[in-house]
């Protein structure tokens, strides 16, 4: 990578941002905002199936490592906050069977929030989640296909427009749709939804089908990502970046100098994807 030339006043903004940002209503009560050693809410996972094939999907990596994880509950007895689910897509068993496990799971856990984790392909109709976490990570009908597969671009709009409580999830992806943040946080602005902007996860197994698809290594820093999530959030849209990498920021903050931190690249996990949490049980449902 050739040397970087920022403004000054480039980087004010940059810092401005990471003082002011908010990260997104699923990081509530999450216990990687308070730990040295982050894990995510508890998970239910539903199924490691999926309709799509999107080419940063971290699970493909699990797949390859056969650490994909099975069906079931994982975490603690006492959740605040459960998502549905990060492996998968959970839709795919059918919205009642996904209701039935979300009524389950409060019986059992009581006042427990319930965030689903989804593409939106599926959701034709409101689903009966706290919080509905919808993948979109193209403007563009063309890029959603290019990026996932499968020409289902109108259906995951259909699906924010229907459904309460909303967070648009979208993957940064430098040479793929890093020109594109700023018009997908257009349309996420017209629906009046959280926008969660969070780097793509690298792990063994998912480099070279990113490098196919066009992924630029050399711009994976978090110069490239906060620079664009700034002028996505510029555009009018409640932008937001995921409260753990926020934390992880500010505590690399009280140590470095800003241009140091965000002009370093990041690398790719060591490992496979896994569940580090203890499995506990599962429903028949």
């Amino acid at each position: 990578m050739g040397i970087r030339i920022v403004s000054r006043a480039r980087i004010r903004e940059l810092e401005s941002f990471i003082e002011d940002v908010s990260y997104p209503s699923h990081c509530v009560d999450c216990p990687g905002l308070y730990s040295d050693s982050p894990q995510h809410h508890p998970s239910y996972e539903v199924t490691t199936e999926c309709n799509l094939n999107c080419v940063f999907c971290y699970a493909h990596s699990s797949a390859m490592a056969n650490t994909l994880p099975k069906p079931g509950y994982y975490g603690n007895e006492n959740p605040k906050a459960i998502t549905v689910s990060q492996y998968g897509e959970p839709t795919v068993i059918g919205i009642e069977k996904l209701e039935k496990l979300f009524d389950l799971l409060r019986k059992k856990f009581g006042n427990v929030r319930i965030d689903l984790q989804t593409n939106g392909t599926l959701l034709n109709k409101p689903v009966q989640a706290d919080i509905v976490m919808i993948s979109l990570s193209s403007s563009t009908k063309e890029g959603y296909m290019r990026l996932t597969g499968r020409n289902m671009f109108c259906r995951v709009l259909k699906a924010i427009e229907m459904n309460s409580g909303v967070i648009v999830r979208t993957v940064f992806l430098p040479g793929i749709n890093d020109s594109e943040i700023d018009s997908i946080a257009k349309i996420v602005r017209e629906y009046e939804v959280e926008h969660m902007i969070q780097p793509c996860s690298i792990h063994p197994g998912l480099k070279e089908r990113l490098r196919e698809a066009g992924y630029s290594f050399d711009r994976d820093t978090l110069y490239d990502y906060l620079d664009s999530a700034e002028k996505a959030r510029s555009s009018g849209a409640d932008v937001r970046i995921p409260g753990c990498l926020l934390r992880i920021v500010k505590s690399m903050l009280e140590q470095f100098d800003f241009e140091d931190v965000v002009f370093a690249q990041r690398r790719v996990a060591k490992s496979p994807p896994k569940i580090r949490r203890e499995w506990k049980f599962s429903f028949h449902i």
